[in-house]
């Protein structure tokens, strides 16, 4: 059962990961190889991805329990990690913040202060950690990693304003699309987070866990 479970999450994974890069850069990949197209991945769509592979291992396998909790340690250790590798990396990482002003700007090797959008990441998953293990609405099994992915999501939804397409791309980046207001990547949030609306509406309704 777990093995079916772990390949469900990694094969969603890897096709929601590249999917979704696939669409945010739709109209920039259309002049660049195959290994271009292929080469890039998002850690929404590949969040995103794994809930739907393991979802069908779960329905192939007749299992109805939730099995996402344990997940959710190793997830905000890696995004962190990854994170950190970003905010290192240059600006053909493609996770760069629009230019600032702010006195704290970081100079990604184009010469240009841009937002630390990934430092801000960090700093934010902080925040979902608190979250998923302060307890207060985490009394059913598997909403740990519920809240885990309601509060990714909100973060990135409104973290990605601060990066193109809401801004001047980098010379000899890939510019990403707007489809319509949002990224796809935005938009992927909010499909994300109206799958987990019942879930936010049920720990509105119940409040806090009461010592």
């Amino acid at each position: 059962m777990r093995w079916g479970l772990l390949a469900g999450a990694a094969l969603g994974a890897a096709l929601g990961s590249r999917g979704l890069y696939m669409l945010q850069y739709w109209e920039a990949l259309q002049a660049q190889p195959l290994d271009v197209w292929l080469g890039g991945k998002t850690i929404v769509g590949g969040l995103l991805g794994a809930i739907v592979g393991v979802e069908l291992a779960k329905l192939a396998m007749k299992l109805r329990q939730s099995t996402g909790d344990g997940f959710v340690l190793p997830l905000l250790v890696a995004i962190v990690i990854g994170r950190v590798g970003c905010q290192l990396s240059g600006v053909a990482d493609l996770t760069y913040g629009n230019v600032t002003t702010l006195p704290w700007g970081w100079n990604y090797g184009d010469g240009a202060l841009r937002h630390p959008t990934a430092l801000y990441e960090i700093l934010g998953v902080g925040l979902v950690a608190w979250l998923v293990y302060r307890g207060d609405f985490t009394r059913c099994r598997g909403d740990r990693f519920r809240v885990f992915m309601v509060g990714y999501l909100c973060l990135r939804l409104g973290l990605d304003f601060l990066k193109p397409p809401f801004g001047a791309t980098a010379a000899g980046t890939l510019t990403p699309d707007r489809w319509g207001p949002l990224s796809a990547i935005q938009w992927a949030c909010l499909a994300g987070l109206a799958y987990y609306a019942h879930d936010v509406y049920r720990w509105a309704a119940q409040g806090p866990e009461r010592a």
